[in-house]
């Protein structure tokens, strides 16, 4: 008769843990590994326990295997626990069990207080270049098609009135607008050959012949709708062609309506820029009824 085959394997395992000791906050937990290695006898199943104190409790990632093995056992300590210093043992059991458990001294520490959530600052949104930008715009239209279209019969004083308004506020944001004339050198150079034409052909739409009267007057419209399209478009894209571009967010409508509002802006300079761009559009419109009126 053949002998029975033993179904089960025996020996003798040892269990050590690293670190022997944590320090854990009640509320909190910790881990630590272990490692299961095989003493005498054959490897079989063998299975990782503990045994701790009441209000902590343990969990294996690999509680059950043959020796050796190894793994890592979280320590959840509660809140209700006491400060104080507590002894888990690990044991191996099973058909490889450890002659002697290993011991983790756990130091319960006083809870942890979580702190609130830091406080996000109230962003603070300045509508004033907007409003004030956007109001300026579409003045800046209103005006071009009401006195191209209105007002015809009084055409030349609206027209001489406009053109002395954006002379004086061109000279001045040439003569006092240093940022303009050190990060934006194109755009002032482009204000003064503005300024130049513009004394140029008013000169010619009030001395020169019938034809070129006309010309000159279409030609003060056309520059002066230019200028305000440009104005609108830097102010919008954020003067790309100027090296103010990126200083800050929305730095286009902070530069030129800003009002003092905004880091790089001041009231002086603003209200000019807001004058010369609606009075560019008074001045365009009034030259093309000019215009219509001299081919009549």
């Amino acid at each position: 008769m053949t002998p029975a085959v033993a179904l089960a394997a025996s020996g003798t395992s040892s269990i050590s843990v690293t670190p022997t000791s944590l320090s854990i906050p009640a509320g909190s937990s910790g881990t630590f590994s272990f490692k299961v290695n095989l003493v005498s006898g054959s490897t079989w199943g063998t299975s990782v326990s503990a045994s701790a104190p009441s209000g902590i409790t343990v969990s294996f990632s690999s509680g059950l295997s043959d020796p050796p093995f190894s793994g890592t056992a979280t320590v959840v300590v509660a809140k209700s626990v006491a400060p104080g210093t507590y002894t888990v043992q690990i044991s191996a059991s099973g058909d490889d069990p450890s002659s002697s458990p290993a011991t983790v001294t756990v130091d319960v520490t006083n809870a942890t207080v979580s702190s609130p959530p830091p406080v996000t600052p109230a962003v603070h949104v300045n509508y004033v270049p907007f409003v004030i930008g956007g109001i300026s715009m579409a003045l800046f239209v209103v005006f071009l098609v009401l006195f191209s279209i209105f007002f015809s019969a009084y055409a030349f004083v609206i027209r001489s009135v406009s053109f002395a308004v954006t002379a004086a506020v061109a000279v001045y944001l040439i003569a006092y607008d240093r940022v303009l004339f050190t990060s934006a050198y194109d755009h002032w150079i482009g204000l003064v050959v503005y300024l130049i034409l513009s004394v140029v052909m008013f000169a010619i739409s009030l001395a020169g012949s019938p034809g070129i009267k006309k010309t000159s007057l279409y030609a003060l419209a056309a520059g002066n709708v230019l200028l305000g399209i440009l104005m609108i478009s830097d102010t919008i894209a954020g003067l790309p062609v100027s090296s103010l571009a990126g200083v800050t967010k929305n730095v286009g409508w902070n530069y030129l309506f800003g009002f003092g509002t905004t880091s790089i802006s001041t009231v002086s300079i603003s209200l000019a820029f807001t004058i010369l761009l609606v009075f560019t559009g008074i001045y365009a419109g009034s030259s093309l009824a000019s215009a219509r009126s001299a081919s009549r």
